[in-house]
């Protein structure tokens, strides 16, 4: 025992003096060692909060500025795409050393391909909007910034199918070159002779024909029931005049695209058409067809519940008379005009974009279009 202590005594250089200095060197190593740690978390905590919260609102402003873009690559100009993305853009935030707008240029917008606008939101030295930090000059002295970039691509498309689809089926547009009043072969091309956009926008057009004697069959007046006879659930289409007049003013559940064969609903349907239509024009009363702006005024709505969309069908197939078929070829979009007693229905040609299944082709004239982010 006596041997031990002695030891202990001569190890920490004279009693229990000894023994305290070194608990207490021991105690100072590991604040230094627990300070360092808590720098690193505060590192982490202020500068990497800030990094997320910049690179979350770069990629909401690439975002936003990508399908603007793209919206105005439906106009068939590259320069308006440009000039819309540069423009929502700078109609968001994003932190650089307080919340600033960001700023885009030209150089910022690119085409990978035709109907694609890609959009660079940035906070770089380089473009002179670097962001601020706080502890990243420890790592790198004498830099108080860091560099952070977001991209974001929109695709513009023709729409080829969609839901909320009105009840009705019209003949796309031929050239009746003979004058006989029938869709001969070689009188049909849905991207020639049919109705496009730009060029027909505004074109008055009856989506329901309320006199017999103007029906392309006798006994179709153009009304249709709804899922489409192929659809892959197997749901017979719903029939009759109560169906048919509450999908005249709410939107219908099913994808109508083309290829699908609409069942047609015989009969004039005098009634439901002028109930259904009298609930739909109660929407949004005061709206009208301006002819020379050639866009919807005094509407109640930013998108008026009296725009609708209506399928067309292949003129060269018409339909037999009773509870037959056609095969759609392409959907269109009208503002619903206007309801005569005898159930005549019209509308004014619109464009415009919705969500929807693409058409495959890319851009072309089609009255209904869509965007939708790719990257």
């Amino acid at each position: 025992m006596f041997l031990l202590k002695h030891n202990i005594r001569e190890a920490e250089g004279g009693g229990i003096a000894g023994l305290f200095r070194s608990k207490r060197g021991n105690v100072l190593i590991m604040v230094c060692v627990s300070l360092t740690a808590l720098f690193a978390f505060a590192v982490l905590a202020i500068d990497g909060a800030i990094l997320m919260t910049a690179k979350n609102q770069l990629q909401n402003a690439a975002d936003a500025a990508a399908l603007a873009g793209a919206s105005g690559l439906l106009t068939g100009s590259q320069d308006e795409a440009v000039a819309r993305a540069v423009d929502f853009s700078s109609y968001n935030n994003a932190v650089e050393q307080d919340q600033t707008p960001v700023v885009i240029n030209a150089g910022d917008v690119t085409f990978p391909e035709s109907d694609v606008c890609r959009v660079r939101t940035h906070r770089t030295v380089a473009t002179g909007d670097p962001l601020r930090t706080y502890f990243v000059r420890v790592i790198n002295p004498g830099s108080t910034t860091s560099d952070m970039t977001a991209v974001a691509a929109a695709r513009a498309f023709d729409v080829c199918g969609s839901k909320c689809i009105k009840p009705w089926v019209i003949p796309d547009r031929y050239n009746d070159a003979n004058g006989n009043g029938t869709c001969d072969p070689g009188e049909y091309d849905k991207d020639v002779t049919g109705y496009r956009a730009p060029v027909d926008v505004g074109a008055q057009i009856t989506l329901k024909v309320g006199n017999p004697h103007q029906t392309i069959t006798p006994g179709i007046f153009f009304p249709v029931d709804f899922p489409p006879l192929d659809n892959e659930e197997g749901i017979k289409p719903y029939t009759g005049g109560s169906w048919y007049r509450q999908w005249i003013s709410e939107c219908e559940p099913f994808m109508i695209e083309a290829g699908d064969h609409l069942q047609l609903e015989p009969g004039n349907m005098v009634g439901p058409t002028a109930q259904g239509m009298n609930e739909l024009i109660a929407q949004d009363p005061g709206a009208r067809w301006d002819a020379g702006s050639q866009t919807i005024v005094n509407s109640a709505f930013a998108l008026s519940p009296r725009i609708g969309l209506v399928p067309f069908f292949d003129p060269t197939l018409p339909p037999a008379s009773g509870r037959n078929w056609v095969e759609v070829v392409k959907i269109g979009a009208f503002f619903i005009e206007s309801v005569q007693g005898g159930g005549n229905v019209t509308g004014r040609f619109m464009q415009i974009t919705t969500g929807g299944v693409p058409c495959g082709q890319g851009l072309g004239n089609s009255l209904v279009k869509g965007i939708v982010l790719i990257e």
